[in-house]
């Protein structure tokens, strides 16, 4: 990325006003001193549908489970009435980890793959929820009366990066860029934020059950690292999060406070941690990588780096390479869903049609709830042309988890070339749970316009319609350019 980006983003957002075509959340007036919390859950939710549709936010169901599994575990200790969080997960190799208004916890791959604990990963995202809960990003507002223009140009410049495909260093770039000029002048409140984020943090690391020496330690090994190799992804983490000799003396300070715990990494954590390592390295590379680390015999779990390695050679269509390498892990390892998900996978590349069916309904009946396998599966059976089968298990998973956007995909897909009104229903669906409104509708309306006579469908539908107009007339509206 080049340094001249981020500002000339937001430059550009401070002096002219966001072109028409664009759709950005419009952020009220930049006289109000607070953010309230239904403005904070607006921009949020924006922002966050501008990385998903730009394809910055990773929609793996397996680690994106796990990082809600375990940020749901950290905040379970958090005192937020009404409030909720979303973790999600980006693929980028730098190390960072950000709070977005609305309760949205970004991770970057690189900094899961830079904990070398999972009690080092909860440190940071307790850190992250900690800014949240204790609403540092209003605070900053509210403190910051005359330099707020360009805390919301900068985070408006964020979104204008993601929408227009320049990548999460621009979009992020450009809001670290922002949050920068903002709060250059008050450096010592922000030293006081990132203190109690450390505090309040520790706290929900220990009720969570982690070790809370993981945050210290990951802490000094970042500064380290940084100070010695002058890693460049360090400084993605330490220029939005500064560690000081102080703070970490404080958080080592704090420790006496708390009991030790010694806690092993989940199986979990260790798996995933491996699905990231693939994403950012690439099949050619992760294999060879795996195969030194293996050799070498270092690395945190063995197993994990045989599902690794099983992954990768799948990539590559080494098939029964990657069927030795899965073997391998399961001998390693306890069972776990992520195993037969990959099983199912090598099955499904060799047209193998008997195994993977077994390894789906094997796996499924393990693990029911498990999303990735039965996302698999109905995708799968979708392929196969064996409608009647995937129709029944949409059902059955609608009928759980009747907010899934996933599902209403692929029910989408299901019916896109044989039922007009229940593809664009069904599209209609996912984009609503999405959180776009002004798509969602337009595919109401199609489903409204198409042949079929299915009276309940049809209600639904205009009753989505009815609330999604009000909405959108509700909703304040993107600031137009001068033509």
């Amino acid at each position: 990325m080049k340094p001249s980006l981020p500002s000339l983003l937001v430059a550009l957002a401070l002096l002219i006003p966001p072109p028409a075509q664009a759709d950005l959340p419009d952020l009220g007036d930049v006289s109000e001193a607070t953010l309230s919390a239904a403005e904070e859950a607006r921009i949020g939710a924006e922002l966050m549908r501008a990385m998903r549709d730009s394809g910055e936010a990773t929609d793996d169901p397996d680690i994106n489970a796990y990082l809600n599994d375990l940020g749901g575990r950290l905040a379970q200790s958090a005192q937020m009435p009404g409030g909720r969080f979303t973790f999600f997960s980006l693929n980028d190799r730098s190390i960072n980890a950000f709070a977005m208004p609305g309760g949205y916890i970004g991770v970057h791959s690189g900094l899961v793959l830079t904990t070398q604990s999972e009690s080092e990963l909860a440190s940071v995202m307790a850190h992250e929820i900690a800014h949240v809960t204790q609403h540092h990003l209003a605070r900053m507002q509210a403190s910051a009366a005359p330099n707020q223009l360009v805390l919301l140009a900068a985070i408006l410049a964020g979104a204008l990066a993601a929408k227009a495909g320049g990548g999460s260093d621009a979009a992020f770039g450009a809001l670290n860029a922002g949050l920068g000029l903002t709060v250059a002048s008050q450096l010592a409140y922000s030293r006081d934020f990132e203190r109690e984020a450390d505090r309040v943090g520790m706290q929900y690391l220990a009720n969570a059950g982690f070790d809370v020496r993981a945050m210290p330690l990951f802490m000094e090994r970042l500064q380290n690292a940084n100070r010695l190799n002058d890693n460049n992804n360090a400084l993605a983490f330490l220029r939005t999060h500064p560690v000081t000799v102080e703070r970490i003396s404080e958080a080592q300070n704090r420790l006496s406070a708390f009991g030790l715990k010694m806690r092993a990494d989940s199986p979990d954590y260790l798996l995933v941690r491996e699905k990231l390592r693939l994403a950012a390295l690439g099949p050619d590379e992760a294999v060879r990588y795996y195969r030194q680390a293996l050799a070498n015999r270092q690395f945190l779990s063995e197993g994990a780096q045989w599902y690794g390695l099983a992954r990768a050679l799948l990539a590559q269509k080494d098939l029964e390479a990657a069927r030795r390498a899965l073997e391998e892990a399961r001998n390693r390892l306890p069972d776990h869903p992520m195993l037969w998900s990959l099983e199912a996978d090598i099955a499904r590349s060799a047209g193998d049609e008997t195994a993977a069916r077994a390894a789906y309904r094997n796996g499924l009946a393990r693990y029911p709830s498990n999303r990735s396998l039965y996302l698999g599966e109905i995708g799968w059976l979708i392929e196969r042309g064996q409608t009647g089968e995937a129709e029944k298990r949409l059902r059955l998973q609608l009928g759980r988890t009747p907010s899934d956007s996933a599902l209403y995909r692929l029910q989408a897909r299901l019916y896109a070339d044989r039922d007009r009104l229940r593809y664009h229903s069904a599209l209609a669906n996912a984009l609503y749970f999405e959180g776009n409104a002004e798509a969602a509708l337009e595919q109401y309306r199609l489903a409204g316009e198409a042949p079929g006579d299915d009276f309940y469908l049809r209600s639904s539908n205009e009753a989505r319609m009815r609330e999604l107009e009000r909405r959108i007339r509700e909703t304040p509206r993107p600031k137009k350019g001068r033509s």
